[in-house]
C-alpha cells in the first residue's frame, strides 16, 4: 500500500503540469510552420546556433525522435552547428517537460534547466561550426508530410495524445515507478549521510546514472525528484535532468554514425561539461527542494476534482496504450505461423517516430498484412503477408499515399 500511495502521489504531482505542457505542444505543432524554422538556420556561426537552441528548447522531442528531425533540418539547409545545437538543446527540455519540472521541483530548477540546455546547445553548435567535420549522411533525411486533416482541436488532440504521449508513455511509467520505489524503500534524506554526494562526486554519480539510461525529459523529472528525496543535492538532480534525456546508448551510437566521430565528441563532451557546471552552480545557490515527499504531502491535502481528474486521465492514457501494445504483440505471435512472404516498399516523406507510427497503423489495418516494420531513417517498410491471398499491393500504395507520403519502390523479398 505504501508503494501504491507513492505511485499515486507521483502521478498527482505530474499530471496537471504534464497535460498542460502536452496541450501547449499540440498547439505549437499545429500553428508553427516547419519551413519557417529551417529558413533561419542556414548560415554557420553563433547566430544560427543560438536560433536553433531557441527553437529546440520548447519542442517536445525525445533524444531518439530529435535525430531524424535534426537531420531533416540539415537537408533543408541548416548549418552543421545549428543541427548540433538543436540536437543538444531539444531533448533536455520541451514545454511539457518545463511545465512538469516547474510543478514538481519548482521554478528555480525549471529555469536552471532551460538556461543550461540553451547554453549547451549554443556552445556545442558554435564549436561544431569551427571544428566539426560535417554531416556526411544528413542528406538522407526527408521532411514530414504536412497533410493533417480535421478540425484544429482534433489535430491538437491527435498530436499531444496520439503522438507525443504515445511515444513517451513507457518511459513516463518507468519514471513514476522508479520514483515511487525510491520514496518507498529509502527514508527522506537517507543518502545525505554520505557527505561526498554533496560535492563533485555527487554530480559525477548523477552523470553516471543519466548517460546510459534512456529516459525522456518528462520521465526524468520524477526520478530526479526521487534522488533529491533520497538525499542527493539539487545540483545532482539537474545533472540527471540534462544528461538523462540528452544521452543514452542507442542515441549516442546513432549520433556518431550520422554525424561523424568529431561532431559526436563535441556533442557528448558539451552535454557533460555544461551539465556538471550547471549542477555545481545550482548547488552553490543552496536552493531547497523537497522532491516527491514534499509533493506527495501537498497533493494529499488537495481535493480539487481537476487535479484528481488529471491523474485519472494520465493513468487511463498509460493503461490504454499499454493494452494496445500488449494486444498487438499477442496478435503478432498468434499470426506468425501464417506468414507467407515479405513485401517491401520504399517511402519518401517520413522523418520521425510519428511518421513511422502513422504508416505502421495505416498498413496494419490492410487485409492480408500480419505485421509491419517501418523505419523513417531508411525509408523502408517491411510487411509480413498472410498466405491466404487477401493481400493487394495496390491497396498498400494507395493507403500510403492517402496518409501523405510517396511510394518510390515496391517488391516482394
Amino acid at each position: 500500500m505504501e508503494f501504491i500511495n507513492a505511485v499515486w502521489s507521483t502521478i498527482l504531482a505530474l499530471a496537471p503540469s504534464l497535460i498542460f505542457g502536452l496541450l501547449i505542444a499540440g498547439i505549437l505543432h499545429v500553428f508553427v510552420k516547419k519551413d519557417r524554422i529551417s529558413s533561419h538556420l542556414g548560415l554557420p556561426g553563433f547566430r544560427s546556433s543560438m536560433k536553433a537552441a531557441l527553437i529546440g528548447v520548447p519542442l517536445p522531442l525525445c533524444s531518439c525522435g530529435v535525430l531524424p528531425a535534426a537531420l531533416g533540418l540539415r537537408r533543408d539547409g541548416a548549418s552543421k552547428g545549428a543541427v548540433t545545437s538543436f540536437l543538444i538543446s531539444t531533448p533536455q527540455t520541451g514545454v511539457d517537460s518545463i511545465a512538469v519540472t516547474w510543478g514538481v521541483l519548482g521554478w528555480p530548477v525549471a529555469l536552471a534547466k532551460v538556461i543550461a540546455a540553451f547554453l549547451a546547445g549554443v556552445i556545442g553548435g558554435t564549436i561544431t561550426d569551427k571544428t566539426g567535420n560535417g554531416l556526411e549522411n544528413a542528406g538522407t533525411a526527408i521532411g514530414c508530410a504536412e497533410n493533417e486533416t480535421g478540425s484544429i482541436p482534433l489535430r491538437i488532440w491527435n498530436y499531444f495524445f496520439g503522438t507525443i504521449f504515445r511515444d513517451i508513455y513507457r518511459w513516463l511509467a518507468l519514471g513514476i515507478i522508479v520514483s515511487a520505489l525510491i520514496t518507498t524503500f529509502l527514508e527522506p534524506g537517507q543518502l545525505s549521510d554520505y557527505t561526498f554526494l554533496g560535492g563533485p562526486l555527487g554530480l559525477l554519480a548523477a552523470l553516471a546514472i543519466g548517460i546510459p539510461l534512456y529516459v525522456c525529459s518528462i520521465a526524468s523529472v520524477p526520478i530526479a525528484a526521487g534522488l533529491i528525496y533520497a538525499g542527493f543535492p539539487v545540483g545532482s538532480a539537474l545533472v540527471f535532468l540534462m544528461a538523462g534525456p540528452a544521452t543514452n546508448a542507442a542515441t549516442m551510437g546513432a549520433v556518431r554514425k550520422s554525424l561523424g566521430t568529431r561532431v559526436f565528441l563535441i556533442y557528448i563532451l558539451t552535454v557533460i561539461g555544461v551539465s556538471l557546471a550547471a549542477g555545481g552552480v545550482l548547488n552553490s545557490l543552496n536552493i531547497s527542494v523537497s522532491g516527491i515527499q514534499h509533493t506527495g504531502h501537498a497533493m494529499n491535502s488537495i481535493t480539487s476534482s481537476l487535479t484528481t481528474g488529471a491523474g485519472i486521465l494520465l493513468i487511463t492514457g498509460i493503461a490504454w496504450f499499454a493494452l494496445k501494445d500488449i494486444l498487438r504483440y499477442l496478435s503478432k505471435l498468434s499470426r506468425n505461423d501464417k506468414a507467407g512472404s515479405v513485401f517491401q516498399i520504399r517511402i519518401e516523406g517520413m522523418r520521425c517516430s510519428s511518421c513511422e507510427m502513422k504508416v505502421t497503423n495505416t498498413l496494419s489495418e490492410l487485409p492480408g498484412v500480419l505485421s509491419v516494420t517501418v523505419s523513417a531513417s531508411s525509408g523502408n517498410a517491411l510487411l509480413n503477408i498472410d498466405r491466404s491471398g487477401d493481400f493487394n499491393p495496390g491497396l498498400v500504395v494507395r493507403a500510403v499515399e492517402q496518409t501523405g507520403y510517396t511510394v518510390r519502390e515496391e517488391r516482394h523479398v
